[in-house]
């Protein structure tokens, strides 16, 4: 029972946390650029990370040998992942950018039926179908007609890089401590952030108090907590299980922009942003678990 507690209270923590990183990440721009901003937020992460793990016993370190591939891993999950997300941002509401990153499930799945090649279900291909209708209402949901929102496009990478990074960094949690892989992958990216060092550093003197502690605020508690308690998280019951609450990060995210930065996505992206978290739940398969739970609940 107290186990039981423990995992809730981390997947709420993990969940919460994540949702308003959209948030943070529209504040953090106002005065900072996307490399920069994702350079100070993983300097703080860093740092946090570091306090933690050299606290750790040596029998739950990472050998050198291992470290190496979870850099180039950090590089890639945390690195580019993060600078898709920042530059998406500059033009993609906090609710929509959240919508469109809980494809990534979906979107795991699929990379591995290509890379793999896992078997996939018949529901896979429906549901990749509706997201993929739901991406393109949201890719034309700009005032002008004829418009295409780049910002869009650049999420959906960050997804794809998302569900790449979760193949990648599967194989080192075995045999290692959950925290320590985390930590090596958050200095991986940050050192391939360091390219940024030169615009923070102009930046960050004339910064706004709001946009540095936005930036601060993102490095310990979406990115350090948020790592942990998901690590937590999935050392106690299977990731499948854990993953299927990620889909209420974008009703989360959604919230908080609307009651912080007063965001209201129209009409178009709003419904785009349902169709495309609909097609992944059933890709998935976690639309038949709903069903089945709305069953036995009614």
């Amino acid at each position: 029972m107290r186990n039981s507690f423990k995992v809730n209270i981390g997947l709420f923590c993990a969940v919460f946390l994540w949702a308003s990183a959209f948030v943070g990440i529209r504040v953090g721009l106002t005065d900072y650029s996307p490399g920069a901003l994702a350079l100070f937020r993983f300097l703080v992460a860093s740092l946090c990370m570091g306090l933690i793990y050299h606290s750790m016993s040596m029998q739950k370190k990472i050998p050198w040998l291992d470290r190496i591939p979870l850099i180039v891993v950090g590089a890639i999950g945390i690195g580019a992942y993060n600078l898709c997300l920042n530059y998406g941002e500059q033009t993609v509401s906090a609710g929509v950018a959240s919508f469109i990153l809980g494809l990534m499930p979906m979107l795991t799945v699929l990379l591995s039926v290509i890379f793999l090649k896992e078997r996939p279900a018949p529901c896979l291909y429906i549901g990749s179908v509706v997201s993929f209708t739901g991406l393109l209402l949201l890719l034309f949901s700009t005032d002008k007609a004829t418009a295409v929102d780049y910002g869009v496009l650049i999420i959906v990478f960050a997804a794809i890089i998302s569900a790449l990074y979760n193949l990648l960094q599967k194989r080192y949690f075995r045999g290692h401590h959950p925290i320590a892989v985390t930590a090596w992958i958050i200095w991986g990216g940050t050192l391939s952030l360091m390219f940024f060092a030169p615009t923070l550093w102009q930046e960050i003197h004339v910064a706004s108090i709001s946009a540095t502690m936005a930036a601060t605020y993102l490095g310990i508690f979406p990115a350090a907590l948020a790592y942990m308690a998901w690590s937590y998280v999935l050392n106690e019951i299977p990731a499948s299980k854990a993953s299927l609450y990620m889909y209420a990060m974008p009703v989360i995210s959604t919230m908080l922009g609307f009651f912080i930065l007063h965001e209201q996505p129209s009409l178009q992206s709003l419904c785009g942003s349902l169709l495309a978290l609909a097609g992944g739940l059933y890709a998935t398969g976690y639309w038949p678990r709903f069903s089945m739970a709305k069953k036995l609940l009614f």
